[in-house]
């Protein structure tokens, strides 16, 4: 008896490490690639022009190759996802879970095909992203099917409409809680409270 509780403590105890260590690394992925995305330049050497030997992109060739790729793939939008990484590390780091990552991957690209679809549709023309637009090809096929169609009946008010669902999906990707938020608050207005009844009293 006393051997299986051992042995469960020490699958537990091991499960929770890999846990951490899996969050700590979806979280410096995502960091990464975020400083790739912020530091794109479509000069750099990539999937499509590889010639060029001057590397602008902060992580190097493999950023200006993945951060091309992101680009040109599902435009602007891309920008959403190091966030997305970034708070799910974190998360599987309190919590333990590794199927937050595949939960957090489905909001991820359901918030990439509306998002995808809003640039395409509204923000097409770009100078950076030359080649795909900011929608990426992605958003250039989802314009050209019957989605597009149903944008047509009004789209001013698909406009607020996709940019409320794309918040919503993100929001969710990163498992936002407004409890925890409020919490938040609450707690910068009792430290700043504290402070003025400090300096009241001196």
């Amino acid at each position: 008896m006393n051997i299986k509780k051992t042995a469960n403590l020490l699958l537990n105890f091991a499960l929770r490490r890999l846990a951490e260590i899996f969050g700590i690394l979806i979280s410096l992925t995502g960091v990464m690639l975020f400083f790739a995305l912020i530091t794109y330049s479509p000069n750099d050497p990539n999937f499509i022009f590889s010639d060029n030997t001057k590397i602008e992109n902060l992580m190097g060739f493999q950023g200006s190759f993945v951060s091309d790729l992101f680009f040109q793939s599902v435009g602007l939008i891309a920008y959403l996802i190091p966030f997305t990484l970034i708070f799910t590390g974190i998360n599987i780091l309190k919590t333990k879970d590794f199927f937050l990552f595949i939960e957090n991957n489905f909001f991820t690209i359901l918030y990439l095909i509306f998002g995808t679809l809003f640039f395409a549709y509204y923000y097409p023309d770009t100078y950076a992203l030359y080649v795909n637009g900011n929608s990426g090809f992605v958003g250039e096929y989802l314009n050209n099917t019957f989605l597009k169609s149903l944008i047509l009946i009004n789209d001013d008010i698909f406009f607020y409409i996709l940019i409320l669902i794309i918040i919503i999906l993100f929001l969710i990707s990163i498992n936002f809680n407004p409890k925890n938020l409020l919490l938040f608050f609450k707690r910068i207005f009792s430290i700043i409270n504290k402070d003025n009844n400090k300096k009241l009293y001196r």
